[in-house]
């Protein structure tokens, strides 16, 4: 006996479409094997209504491709011995350092032409060289037959305006270096909005549902539904899973089978109706009427769930996967 726990491709492709709306194409970023839930069946619901994807590195690659034909774009540099592979494989390489740039011009010059990815970025964390850097690497860039996709990644709600800035400016100076700039996207799902829409926004989360405030729409893609264990009716039982959380005495109690180790959030207890949550147990007050069983729903708000459980969005979807 164990809970069901779904995605829905329905919600899916109508959260590709809500941030499409916004003004650019989605990426949808699949990487970690699709937040967990299997990059080949994120594809199969999206490959209809994205433009392209973006993966961590070439093994990802190599796993997403036979479930697509669209463009999938790397997150990280490619180490030289694997440049052959990304391409064969039709992947669009990032580049971050002079090492990885060599070998990316060398094939560019073999093939006539290559387009790479070049993030400007002011943190830790990212594959994207510093902001004061782009001069002299739009330099190093110049006359080779690489043209570029300028990106970043906007991390910081305080600093955003700054980010935003300096990577209008590092886009000037790769074009006075003559460097060709293709393409640009700056949004992922939490700064994604009209003005920033770019050529793309690059999409991961926000596929699911959430929406780390960007001003779209969206549906809860994820489904928890649990058996029913238990039901204590209204004075049968005073307390509520480990330690003193009290039961009215006018309450009716569901015992469910879908705990933590189901990667239902063990932060969910004390957030509206749910007393406790265990390993392999939720208890939950039931009001006549509507049904036990239901964890997360399509009412729910993937935000508000994360919130209530003292996790990211993120952790919330990667867990339940």
């Amino acid at each position: 006996m164990r809970p069901s726990i779904e995605l829905h491709g329905d919600a899916l492709r109508a959260n590709a479409r809500a941030f499409a709306a916004l003004g650019a194409p989605v990426a949808a970023v699949v990487k970690n094997d699709g937040y967990g839930w299997g990059a080949l069946r994120l594809a199969r619901e999206l490959n209809d209504v994205v433009e392209s994807y973006v993966v961590a590195d070439d093994d990802e690659l190599a796993a997403l491709r036979p479930g697509t034909r669209l463009p999938i774009r790397l997150l990280s540099d490619v180490p030289a011995p694997r440049v052959a592979r990304v391409l064969a494989l039709g992947g669009i390489p990032n580049v971050s350092s002079r090492e990885a740039l060599a070998p990316l011009a060398a094939e560019a010059e073999r093939r006539g032409g290559l387009t790479v990815r070049v993030g400007i970025h002011d943190a830790s964390g990212w594959s994207a060289i510093a902001p004061g850097d782009a001069a002299a690497f739009a330099a190093a860039l110049a006359g080779t037959k690489l043209a570029v996709e300028l990106w970043t990644h906007v991390s910081s709600a305080d600093r955003a305006g700054a980010q935003l800035a300096a990577f209008a400016a590092a886009r000037d100076a790769f074009a006075r270096a003559g460097v060709p700039v293709v393409g640009t996207d700056v949004a992922s799902t939490g700064s994604a909005c009209a003005a920033n829409a770019h050529d793309r926004l690059r999409i991961g989360v926000g596929l699911f549902g959430a929406r780390l405030g960007a001003p779209v729409v969206t549906h809860c893609a994820l489904r928890v539904r649990a058996p029913l264990v238990r039901r204590h009716a209204p004075g049968t039982v005073a307390f509520a899973g480990y330690g003193d959380r009290r039961i009215s005495d006018a309450s009716e109690v569901v015992v469910l089978r879908c705990g933590y180790g189901d990667g239902y959030p063990k932060g969910m207890a004390g957030a509206g109706a749910i007393l406790a949550v265990g390993m392999q147990y939720t208890t939950r007050l039931w009001d006549a009427g509507t049904d036990p069983c239901v964890l997360i729903g399509e009412a729910d708000a993937l935000d508000d769930l994360a919130a209530q459980a003292g996790i990211s969005a993120h952790e919330l979807v990667v867990g339940l996967a």
